[in-house]
């Protein structure tokens, strides 16, 4: 029953994403600009893990296309992928805008990708699992240990609930609820989820926040406050 109402309510959340202003309420989300947070976010995804020269990549929950064409800018092969005929036909125009290529933009449900067994060597989820409820999670948890390469990698990139800004968004503090942030993951339940899912994990730690100040409090205070632990980022590999 709670699989059958996660699928449901995901399926709610797709069409949220077609049918309103998600993605033009925030333009400087968009990958042609050339904004802190964008550059922010890209540093941080990379600085996870750098894929080599010949790996194939894929950028599940694509979004703006903000890590997919950061990478063809620098010549990997790599396929963007969202369930968002929205998102998809933003990050198509931000392709041909910048001269790439808008082919490698394709929409599909992640756990149902139909991509070939063992066909990537890299996977990215950025700021991604944070908008798919807990049985889809394991869904994709399951489609992306079967797409990836034996000993293939493994990187998420997400908001940690622990941080002061999460929770006042969460009891409207100041700050407007995310609709579409439906199911934060903690580190804890990242670890616990990759490793029954077949992972190993390599690296998993905090990365602070983009703005200076709260930043610099932040890498004094994130490894001993949880309110200060901005960022999850866990790096895996296939096992």
């Amino acid at each position: 029953m709670e699989k059958e109402r996660d699928a449901l309510r995901q399926e709610l959340m797709r069409k949220y994403y077609d049918n309103s202003d998600y993605y033009m309420h925030a333009r400087d989300n968009f990958a042609d600009k050339e904004t802190k947070f964008n550059r922010y976010t890209i540093k941080n995804a990379l600085s996870i893990y750098y894929p080599k020269r010949g790996e194939k990549i894929l950028d599940i929950g694509c979004g703006w296309g903000n890590i997919s064409l950061a990478l063809q800018k620098k010549g990997f092969a790599v396929i963007g992928l969202d369930y968002s005929k929205k998102s998809i036909e933003i990050c198509r125009n931000t392709a041909k805008k910048l001269g790439l290529n808008p082919s490698r933009f394709i929409c599909r449900d992640a756990t149902r990708s139909k991509l070939g067994p063992e066909s990537f060597d890299v996977v990215y989820c950025c700021d991604f699992v944070e908008h798919i409820y807990p049985h889809v999670y394991e869904e994709l948890l399951d489609e992306i240990h079967r797409i990836l390469k034996q000993k293939g990698k493994l990187v998420i990139y997400t908001p940690n609930p622990s941080h002061f800004l999460e929770r006042m968004r969460e009891h409207k503090l100041l700050l407007k609820k995310e609709v579409s942030h439906v199911d934060y993951k903690t580190m804890k339940r990242l670890k616990e989820s990759l490793t029954k899912h077949g992972f190993f994990i390599i690296r998993a730690y905090y990365i602070e926040s983009h703005l200076p100040i709260v930043a610099h409090i932040e890498r004094m205070l994130k490894n001993s406050i949880p309110l200060f632990r901005r960022r999850n980022a866990v790096f895996a590999i296939k096992v």
